[in-house]
């Protein structure tokens, strides 16, 4: 479903949006607060289990998202490649599972930018490699921006 930036700015505002950074191993998960003031770091799903969705629905009904955002890395979206074909497999099965909007927005560099800011915030080495913590950082930049872009 595609969607023009003023029904974006219309359907986002007052509700909070689950970002979501995929991965074939991991998914970051991140929640906005309802103003789209603040994006908190929450939690990473291993993407292979048996469960991944089950638990992915429980935590959009928790943090009571109603509407989802995707990074995309949009240099690379013209391209079939193993990874663009898991995300759009992943965005049509979200779509479908959760019944929510599911809108996507670039996602270049939040991986990188994840571990800069990790690293501004004097995040001990310790926890800056534990598995997933970059992921939930990244997916909370990426609703970050999509906030900033359409709300300003």
């Amino acid at each position: 479903m595609n969607f023009n930036e003023q029904d974006i700015k219309t359907n986002i505002k007052g509700i909070r949006l689950l970002g979501i950074d995929f991965g074939l191993k991991r998914v970051g998960l991140a929640v906005s607060d309802e103003l789209g003031i603040t994006t908190t770091p929450l939690d990473t799903l291993d993407y292979s289990k048996q469960d991944f969705w089950e638990r992915l629905i429980s935590i959009i009904n928790k943090q009571k998202a109603k509407a989802c955002v995707v990074g995309v890395p949009f240099y690379e979206k013209e391209t079939n490649s193993d990874i663009t074909n898991a995300l759009n497999s992943f965005i049509d099965l979200l779509r479908n599972k959760s019944g929510l909007n599911v809108y996507i927005f670039d996602e270049s560099f939040t991986s990188r930018n994840a571990v800069e800011t990790m690293l501004a915030i004097d995040k001990p080495k310790k926890k800056r490699s534990q598995k997933g913590e970059k992921d939930k950082i990244a997916a909370a930049l990426i609703l970050r921006n999509f906030l900033d872009y359409y709300l300003g």
